[in-house]
């Protein structure tokens, strides 16, 4: 995925695409979903209108407008002030992907989506006067049995307080998190993490990227609760964690 973030939820009965990367990741998710039989995404879900977490989308969008093996059946997006939509043409892109699709724009809510084995409860962010998108981004927390997964898209200390004040994360516990903002410093506080109490950490970032994530100041904050239990796709590639209801088994690519 490189300095991007996706992450693919599969069960008995669903699917759901939670970001797509920067427009290079496109390929390597198509090719995954084939390689998973994927035929049908119910869901995806862009949690912020950056270029590191929609760019892959525009293509495998219209991928699905134009090869019968692939359905895209509903697509989620953050609410956002009116001065905080973007004009950029990965986003213009993504809304043509879109339309081509017949598809329309659903906007985040506190509902919970049925999986099958598993449910997926939306989290929309609970601020409106952010100065970063990354702070509108859609959290969602995956339940299957006795395990649970807890996703951020890119919140940073601003919505991860809101969350916390505003009692969304109340009674929330997440076996796995994957790490917000790529494992910046002014992500998973140190408040968030004593919530969340996480056994397990997954955080996207690329090589040698130019931000230095992640930084390690947050990677001490997760060592707390995960101890080395966290995985980097920049040395570990693509992490999968299988959960059958009552324990949780890690793979890598590499």
């Amino acid at each position: 995925m490189g300095q991007g973030d996706s992450e693919l939820i599969v069960t008995d009965t669903a699917a759901v695409l939670i970001d797509a990367g920067e427009q290079s990741a496109a390929d390597d998710i198509l090719a995954d979903l084939q390689q998973y039989g994927i035929t049908k995404l119910d869901w995806i879900i862009g949690t912020h209108p950056h270029a590191d977490h929609i760019g892959g989308f525009p293509d495998i969008l219209s991928y699905a407008a134009h090869n019968s093996d692939l359905t895209i059946s509903n697509v989620m997006i953050p609410q956002l002030p009116d001065d905080m939509i973007p004009t950029t043409r990965t986003y213009e892109k993504f809304l043509d992907g879109v339309d081509e699709n017949g598809l329309i724009l659903t906007q985040a809510t506190d509902i919970t989506i049925d999986l099958g084995s598993a449910s997926l409860e939306i989290i929309p962010s609970p601020g409106n006067d952010y100065s970063s998108l990354n702070d509108y981004s859609i959290c969602a927390y995956l339940t299957c049995g006795d395990t649970s997964f807890f996703f951020t898209g890119d919140a940073s200390k601003p919505e991860e307080k809101d969350l916390l004040r505003s009692g969304a994360l109340d009674g929330i516990q997440a076996d796995v998190l994957k790490v917000g903002h790529h494992g910046s410093w002014e992500s998973s506080t140190a408040d968030f993490l004593a919530q969340l109490q996480p056994s397990y950490a997954v955080i996207s970032c690329g090589a040698g990227n130019s931000y230095g994530h992640p930084h390690s100041e947050a990677v001490e904050r997760l060592q707390q609760y995960c101890g080395d239990q966290i995985w980097r796709t920049d040395e570990s590639g693509t992490v999968t964690i299988q959960s059958d209801g009552a324990s949780l088994t890690v793979s890598t690519e590499k």
